[in-house]
């Protein structure tokens, strides 16, 4: 069976960008890319040859010291957005905080935080149904969106934990991490069963029309780092990239959705299936009464 690395597997910074059998299409390929984009190639022989260009931007700083005008961005909020932004944006920064505690480094930055980006996470939740429905649609949007540099999972468990306890204060999410050595920390199984499949939608999702090729060549399956791998055959590749978009966002979805019922049954609170959710309009008023 075809393997092919997506990240690349001296170094897992680099992610897989570019396919093709023509020495000259990856030479040009290659003198396109922007001066920030750092480049490794690698050769794969399966029904035929081809080269897999694997890329990545140049690193900058810690996420704390990225410089952005937050003040300019929330005065082109709604009222109720602006106020679900900042304290999304509290709850990001207490998570660097918390990581940097437990690693021991600033967490990097490998893109800016895309703060105008955010709205359209909340624009886009339907703010109807279940306190679970609600809650698994904005984690899968902040996590679609990719706004932040970092920790997109990370702060979308901590969402779902926050918008919760809105409803029921005595609401926690069940521990979804552990510590595997002094200096490393983990998911938990059953989140992990989760959090991988979001990643393999999420890369599907983006480069649908890559993997076809891939699979035209012979690949059948794809690693990611950390072992995650992706079973082309499962999935649906044979459709346009718009398409793939919303096919695969209504998939994570529906996974994200799931993972919040089964986060409030492991928690003790299985009513919340049941409960109506908050609109954006009371999520935000509560956020203002707690300030």
């Amino acid at each position: 069976m075809g393997h092919v690395y997506y990240h690349h597997p001296g170094d897992k910074q680099f992610s897989l960008d570019f396919v093709h059998p023509d020495p000259d299409e990856i030479v040009s390929q290659i003198v396109s890319y922007d001066d920030d984009v750092a480049i490794k190639l690698l050769e794969y022989e399966l029904d035929e040859p081809f080269y897999v260009i694997y890329t990545s931007r140049i690193s900058g700083g810690p996420v704390k010291e990225i410089d952005f005008n937050l003040k300019e961005s929330l005065s082109e909020m709604s009222a109720d957005n602006s106020t679900i932004v900042v304290r999304l944006l509290e709850i990001y920064r207490a998570l660097l905080d918390q990581n940097e505690e437990e690693e021991g480094v600033p967490v990097k930055a490998y893109k800016n935080i895309d703060v105008d980006a955010l709205p359209d996470v909340l624009n886009r939740t339907s703010w109807e149904g279940s306190a679970t429905d609600i809650a698994g649609q904005l984690a899968s949007n902040l996590i679609l969106k990719h706004a932040l540099p970092n920790a997109n999972h990370r702060t979308a468990v901590a969402l779902i934990q926050f918008y919760l306890r809105r409803l029921n204060p005595d609401f926690a999410m069940p521990e979804t991490s552990v510590e595997t050595d002094s200096n490393t920390y983990d998911w938990r199984e059953w989140v992990n069963e989760y959090i991988n499949e979001s990643k393999r939608l999420l890369t599907v999702r983006r480069k649908n029309v890559l993997f076809k090729h891939l699979y035209s060549f012979g690949a059948r399956t794809l690693e990611r780092k950390h072992a995650v791998e992706i079973d082309l055959t499962e999935y649906e590749l044979d459709m346009y990239p718009s398409e793939a978009k919303i096919v695969y966002a209504e998939k994570h979805q529906d996974l994200w959705v799931t993972f919040v019922e089964e986060a409030v049954e492991r928690a003790g609170y299985p009513e919340l299936k049941e409960t109506p959710g908050l609109s954006k309009e009371e999520f935000a008023e509560k956020i203002r009464n707690l300030d």
